[in-house]
Protein backbone atom coordinates (compact mmCIF):
# COMPACT_ATOMS: atom_id res chain seq x y z
CA UNK A 1 0.00 0.00 0.00
CA UNK A 2 0.95 3.54 -0.70
CA UNK A 3 2.35 4.81 2.42
CA UNK A 4 0.18 8.42 2.09
CA UNK A 5 -2.63 6.16 1.99
CA UNK A 6 -1.73 3.92 5.14
CA UNK A 7 -1.45 7.55 6.32
CA UNK A 8 -4.60 8.75 5.36
CA UNK A 9 -6.14 6.22 7.49
CA UNK A 10 -4.03 6.58 10.69
CA UNK A 11 -4.99 10.35 10.28
CA UNK A 12 -8.86 9.17 10.43
CA UNK A 13 -8.33 6.96 13.27
CA UNK A 14 -6.64 9.63 15.16
CA UNK A 15 -8.98 12.48 13.86
CA UNK A 16 -11.94 10.43 15.55
CA UNK A 17 -10.47 9.37 18.83
CA UNK A 18 -9.32 13.46 18.65
CA UNK A 19 -13.49 14.44 17.38
CA UNK A 20 -14.60 11.79 20.52
CA UNK A 21 -12.64 13.48 23.24
CA UNK A 22 -13.65 16.77 21.96
CA UNK A 23 -17.39 15.17 21.77
CA UNK A 24 -17.08 14.25 25.77
CA UNK A 25 -15.41 17.73 26.49
CA UNK A 26 -18.59 19.46 25.21
CA UNK A 27 -21.18 17.29 26.74
CA UNK A 28 -20.13 17.99 30.45
CA UNK A 29 -21.56 21.68 30.41
CA UNK A 30 -25.11 19.66 29.50
CA UNK A 31 -24.37 17.03 32.55
CA UNK A 32 -23.42 19.74 35.01
CA UNK A 33 -26.79 21.43 33.80
CA UNK A 34 -28.67 18.96 34.31
CA UNK A 35 -27.33 18.53 38.06
CA UNK A 36 -28.09 22.34 38.13
CA UNK A 37 -31.91 21.77 36.88
CA UNK A 38 -32.51 18.54 39.21
CA UNK A 39 -31.55 20.88 42.12
CA UNK A 40 -34.02 23.74 40.29
CA UNK A 41 -36.42 21.03 40.32
CA UNK A 42 -35.88 19.78 43.82
CA UNK A 43 -36.27 23.54 45.24
CA UNK A 44 -39.02 24.31 42.86
CA UNK A 45 -40.96 20.93 44.36
CA UNK A 46 -40.29 22.80 48.17
CA UNK A 47 -41.96 26.21 47.14
CA UNK A 48 -45.01 24.84 45.68
CA UNK A 49 -45.29 22.61 48.97
CA UNK A 50 -44.71 25.48 50.81
CA UNK A 51 -47.39 27.37 48.61
CA UNK A 52 -50.18 24.78 49.02
CA UNK A 53 -49.70 24.22 52.72
CA UNK A 54 -49.75 28.07 53.27
CA UNK A 55 -53.03 27.83 50.48
CA UNK A 56 -54.22 25.10 53.09
CA UNK A 57 -53.59 26.70 56.56
CA UNK A 58 -55.19 30.21 55.43
CA UNK A 59 -58.57 28.01 54.37
CA UNK A 60 -58.72 26.39 57.64
CA UNK A 61 -58.22 29.52 59.25
CA UNK A 62 -61.27 30.51 57.07
CA UNK A 63 -63.30 27.62 57.84
CA UNK A 64 -62.49 27.72 61.76
CA UNK A 65 -63.28 31.68 61.76
CA UNK A 66 -66.90 30.88 60.26
CA UNK A 67 -67.28 27.76 62.56
CA UNK A 68 -66.89 30.23 65.55
CA UNK A 69 -69.48 32.71 64.32
CA UNK A 70 -71.94 29.65 63.57
CA UNK A 71 -71.35 28.85 67.16
CA UNK A 72 -72.17 32.47 68.03
CA UNK A 73 -74.86 33.03 66.70
CA UNK A 74 -76.57 29.26 67.49
CA UNK A 75 -75.49 30.47 71.20
CA UNK A 76 -77.53 34.03 70.56
CA UNK A 77 -80.47 32.05 68.96
CA UNK A 78 -80.54 29.55 71.72
CA UNK A 79 -80.88 33.08 74.40
CA UNK A 80 -83.86 34.13 71.91
CA UNK A 81 -85.96 30.88 72.82
CA UNK A 82 -86.97 32.05 76.03
CA UNK A 83 -88.13 35.17 74.55
CA UNK A 84 -90.46 34.02 71.75
CA UNK A 85 -94.19 34.27 72.52
CA UNK A 86 -95.11 31.11 70.63
CA UNK A 87 -95.44 27.54 69.00
CA UNK A 88 -94.84 29.19 65.84
CA UNK A 89 -91.53 31.40 66.51
CA UNK A 90 -90.26 28.45 68.53
CA UNK A 91 -90.15 26.34 65.72
CA UNK A 92 -89.23 28.85 63.40
CA UNK A 93 -86.00 29.67 66.14
CA UNK A 94 -85.27 25.84 66.62
CA UNK A 95 -85.44 25.43 63.02
CA UNK A 96 -82.87 28.41 62.13
CA UNK A 97 -80.68 26.66 65.20
CA UNK A 98 -80.48 23.51 63.45
CA UNK A 99 -79.58 25.10 59.99
CA UNK A 100 -76.92 27.29 62.06
CA UNK A 101 -75.49 24.14 64.30
CA UNK A 102 -75.77 21.84 60.71
CA UNK A 103 -73.31 24.68 59.09
CA UNK A 104 -71.46 24.83 61.91
CA UNK A 105 -70.80 20.74 61.75
CA UNK A 106 -69.77 20.68 58.54
CA UNK A 107 -67.31 23.57 58.76
CA UNK A 108 -65.75 21.40 61.41
CA UNK A 109 -65.91 17.81 58.64
CA UNK A 110 -63.81 20.36 56.77
CA UNK A 111 -61.35 21.78 59.06
CA UNK A 112 -60.53 18.08 60.07
CA UNK A 113 -60.15 17.57 56.41
CA UNK A 114 -57.71 20.74 55.79
CA UNK A 115 -56.09 19.75 58.92
CA UNK A 116 -55.30 16.32 57.69
CA UNK A 117 -53.98 17.84 54.22
CA UNK A 118 -51.99 20.24 56.12
CA UNK A 119 -50.35 17.21 57.92
CA UNK A 120 -49.90 14.93 54.92
CA UNK A 121 -48.24 18.72 53.15
CA UNK A 122 -46.12 18.89 56.22
CA UNK A 123 -44.18 15.52 55.49
CA UNK A 124 -44.21 15.87 51.58
CA UNK A 125 -42.77 19.14 52.63
CA UNK A 126 -39.72 17.51 54.72
CA UNK A 127 -39.07 14.89 52.04
CA UNK A 128 -38.88 17.49 49.97
CA UNK A 129 -36.56 19.41 51.80
CA UNK A 130 -34.22 16.27 52.14
CA UNK A 131 -34.67 15.83 48.19
CA UNK A 132 -32.95 19.32 47.89
CA UNK A 133 -30.08 18.85 50.29
CA UNK A 134 -29.49 15.37 48.60
CA UNK A 135 -29.79 17.37 45.07
CA UNK A 136 -27.01 19.95 46.74
CA UNK A 137 -24.55 17.55 47.92
CA UNK A 138 -24.85 15.54 44.36
CA UNK A 139 -24.30 19.00 42.50
CA UNK A 140 -21.18 19.80 45.14
CA UNK A 141 -19.41 16.30 44.56
CA UNK A 142 -20.49 15.38 40.97
CA UNK A 143 -19.48 19.16 40.18
CA UNK A 144 -15.79 18.72 41.59
CA UNK A 145 -15.63 15.48 39.42
CA UNK A 146 -16.92 17.02 36.31
CA UNK A 147 -14.17 19.82 37.42
CA UNK A 148 -11.38 16.89 37.19
CA UNK A 149 -13.02 15.13 34.22
CA UNK A 150 -13.00 18.45 32.08
CA UNK A 151 -9.03 18.70 33.19
CA UNK A 152 -8.68 15.51 32.28
CA UNK A 153 -10.07 16.39 28.47
CA UNK A 154 -8.18 19.01 28.09
CA UNK A 155 -5.12 17.64 28.61
CA UNK A 156 -6.10 14.46 26.37
CA UNK A 157 -7.12 17.04 23.43
CA UNK A 158 -3.74 18.49 23.26
CA UNK A 159 -1.89 15.02 23.57
CA UNK A 160 -4.17 13.80 20.95
CA UNK A 161 -4.56 17.10 18.46
CA UNK A 162 -0.50 16.90 18.84
CA UNK A 163 -0.54 13.28 18.17
CA UNK A 164 -2.80 13.89 14.96
CA UNK A 165 -0.46 16.26 13.47
CA UNK A 166 2.26 13.99 13.19
CA UNK A 167 0.66 12.13 10.85
CA UNK A 168 -0.27 15.11 9.07
CA UNK A 169 2.95 16.93 9.26
CA UNK A 170 4.50 14.49 5.56
CA UNK A 171 1.55 14.61 3.55
CA UNK A 172 1.15 17.22 0.48
CA UNK A 173 -0.88 19.94 0.79
CA UNK A 174 -2.92 19.14 -1.47
CA UNK A 175 -3.92 15.74 -0.32
CA UNK A 176 -4.72 17.49 3.24
CA UNK A 177 -6.70 20.01 1.36
CA UNK A 178 -8.75 17.37 -0.06
CA UNK A 179 -8.85 15.20 3.50
CA UNK A 180 -10.25 18.43 5.35
CA UNK A 181 -12.30 19.22 2.53
CA UNK A 182 -14.29 15.77 3.13
CA UNK A 183 -13.67 15.23 7.03
CA UNK A 184 -15.88 18.54 7.29
CA UNK A 185 -18.50 17.78 4.40
CA UNK A 186 -18.92 14.49 5.28
CA UNK A 187 -19.56 14.71 9.13
CA UNK A 188 -15.78 13.44 10.47
CA UNK A 189 -15.25 10.97 7.93
CA UNK A 190 -13.26 11.10 5.05
CA UNK A 191 -11.68 8.18 4.56
CA UNK A 192 -12.95 4.78 4.88
CA UNK A 193 -12.17 1.04 4.54
CA UNK A 194 -13.28 -1.11 1.32
CA UNK A 195 -16.12 -3.77 2.78
CA UNK A 196 -17.63 -6.14 0.80
CA UNK A 197 -16.42 -4.64 -2.84
CA UNK A 198 -18.55 -1.36 -1.64
CA UNK A 199 -17.52 2.30 0.44
CA UNK A 200 -17.70 1.62 4.25
CA UNK A 201 -19.62 5.11 4.50
CA UNK A 202 -22.78 5.01 1.56
CA UNK A 203 -21.99 0.94 1.01
CA UNK A 204 -22.24 2.02 -2.42
CA UNK A 205 -20.81 -1.29 -5.37
CA UNK A 206 -17.65 -0.45 -6.35
CA UNK A 207 -16.78 -0.91 -9.88
CA UNK A 208 -14.47 -3.89 -11.27
CA UNK A 209 -11.84 -1.53 -12.44
CA UNK A 210 -11.95 0.41 -8.92
CA UNK A 211 -11.60 -2.02 -7.04
CA UNK A 212 -8.53 -3.02 -9.27
CA UNK A 213 -7.50 -0.12 -8.06
CA UNK A 214 -7.97 -0.28 -4.77
CA UNK A 215 -6.12 -3.95 -4.67
CA UNK A 216 -3.12 -1.84 -6.07
CA UNK A 217 -3.22 0.46 -3.38
CA UNK A 218 -1.06 3.28 -5.54
CA UNK A 219 -3.85 5.56 -6.22
CA UNK A 220 -6.42 7.79 -4.15
CA UNK A 221 -9.52 6.35 -4.95
CA UNK A 222 -12.64 8.40 -4.47
CA UNK A 223 -16.17 7.04 -4.26
CA UNK A 224 -18.30 7.97 -6.97
CA UNK A 225 -21.93 8.12 -4.00
CA UNK A 226 -20.27 10.22 -1.28
CA UNK A 227 -16.85 10.88 -2.70
CA UNK A 228 -15.01 10.09 0.28
CA UNK A 229 -11.60 8.31 0.13
CA UNK A 230 -12.24 4.57 -0.07
CA UNK A 231 -9.04 2.31 0.60
CA UNK A 232 -9.32 -1.02 0.69
CA UNK A 233 -6.98 -2.76 3.91
CA UNK A 234 -6.71 -6.16 2.58
CA UNK A 235 -6.17 -6.83 -1.02
CA UNK A 236 -6.77 -10.42 0.04
CA UNK A 237 -9.99 -9.54 1.20
CA UNK A 238 -12.72 -8.09 -1.18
Amino acid sequence: MRPELASLLELQRRDGALAESKRRLADVPKRRDALSRALDGARNKVRGIQKELESARLERRRLEKEADGFSAEAARLEKQLFDVKTNEEFTAMKHQIANVTGKRSDHETAILEWMEKEESLGAGLKKAEAGVVAAERTLLEMGAALDAEVAALEAEIAERAKFRDEIRAPLAPALLAKYDRLYAGREGVAVVSVQNSACGACHRALTAHDMQIAKQGETILSCEGCGRIVILVDPNVA
